[in-house]
C-alpha cells in the first residue's frame, strides 16, 4: 500500500470515527415517535421566543467582537504606542482563565449593575470572553499585510482611521468571516452563563430547550436529542454557506 493510500485510509477512518457521535445523536432523536419528536420540540412552548433571544444575543455579540477585535488588532499590529506589548499580553490572559473561575465575580457584577435577565447581561461577558482569541487571529492577519499599504494611504492624504477602514480592513475579510463564525458558534451554544443569568422564562436562550424535557421523575431522551439537532441547524447552515471563507481565514496570516 502506497503512502497516499495509507493517508487516505487514515483520513477516512478519522472521519468515520468523528461522525459516529453525530450519527448516534440523530438516531437517538428518532427513537420512539420518530419525526414526532421533532414536531413536539418545534411546538414546545416558548421555542420561538428562545430562538429570538439567542439570535439577538449572538448577533450583537458577533458584531461587537468583530468591531473591537478588528480595531484592536489593527492598533497592536500597525500602530506604535507605549505599553503596546504589555497591554496585548494582559488581554491575552483571558485565554487562560476558565469561565468557572470567574462565575462568582461575574455574578456580583451582574447583581451590582442590574444585568440579571437582560440582554447586556449575556452580550457583555460573551464579547469579553471571545475577544482574546479574536485578537490573536486578526492581529496575525494584519501582521501579514505590508506596512507600506498603510504608509501609502497616509501619504495620499487618508487619515489613519480611513486607511484602516478603506484599505486594510477589507483585506482581512477571510479572517473576519472565520472569527464571526467562531464567535457565533460559541455564543449560540453557550449554556452555563445563559442558565445562570437568564432565569426569567421570557429571557431564556435556545440552549435551555433540551433541559425542558427533563422532568423530576422522567427524562424524555429522544426529544432532548431532537432539540440538540435542531439547535445545531443554524450553525451547520452558516458554516455550509461560508465554508470557503472560513477555511481561508484559518490560514490567513500564517505567512508574511
Amino acid at each position: 500500500m502506497t503512502g497516499g493510500r495509507i493517508a487516505l485510509t487514515a483520513i477516512a477512518a478519522v472521519t468515520v470515527l468523528w461522525m459516529l457521535p453525530l450519527i448516534r445523536l440523530v438516531t437517538l432523536s428518532l427513537e420512539g415517535d420518530g419525526m414526532g419528536n421533532y414536531v413536539d420540540v418545534v411546538q414546545s412552548e416558548g421555542l420561538l421566543r428562545y430562538l429570538g433571544n439567542s439570535a439577538l444575543v449572538t448577533g450583537v455579540t458577533v458584531v461587537l467582537v468583530l468591531v473591537f477585535a478588528s480595531a484592536g488588532a489593527f492598533a497592536f499590529s500597525k500602530l506604535r504606542f507605549r505599553g503596546r506589548n504589555v497591554i496585548y499580553a494582559i488581554l491575552l490572559t483571558g485565554l487562560m482563565i476558565p469561565v468557572a473561575a470567574i462565575l462568582v465575580p461575574l455574578s456580583e457584577i451582574q447583581k451590582a449593575f442590574g444585568l440579571y435577565n437582560t440582554y447586556p447581561g449575556l452580550i457583555l461577558p460573551y464579547t469579553a470572553l471571545a475577544l482574546p482569541f479574536a485578537l490573536i487571529l486578526l492581529r496575525g492577519a494584519y501582521d501579514a499585510l505590508p506596512d507600506q499599504l498603510l504608509e501609502a494611504a497616509v501619504v495620499d492624504g487618508a487619515s489613519t482611521f480611513r486607511a484602516f477602514v478603506r484599505v486594510l480592513l477589507p483585506l482581512t475579510s477571510p479572517t473576519l468571516v472565520m472569527v464571526g463564525i467562531w464567535t457565533f458558534l460559541n455564543s449560540w451554544n453557550e449554556f452555563l452563563l445563559a442558565l445562570l443569568f437568564m432565569s426569567a422564562p421570557d429571557m431564556r436562550t435556545v440552549t435551555v430547550v433540551p433541559a425542558s424535557f427533563q422532568l423530576a421523575f422522567f427524562v424524555d431522551v429522544p426529544k432532548i436529542f431532537a432539540a440538540l439537532v435542531l439547535i445545531q441547524l443554524p450553525v451547520v447552515l452558516l458554516y455550509a454557506a461560508l465554508q470557503k471563507k472560513f477555511e481561508s481565514g484559518l490560514t490567513a496570516g500564517a505567512v508574511k
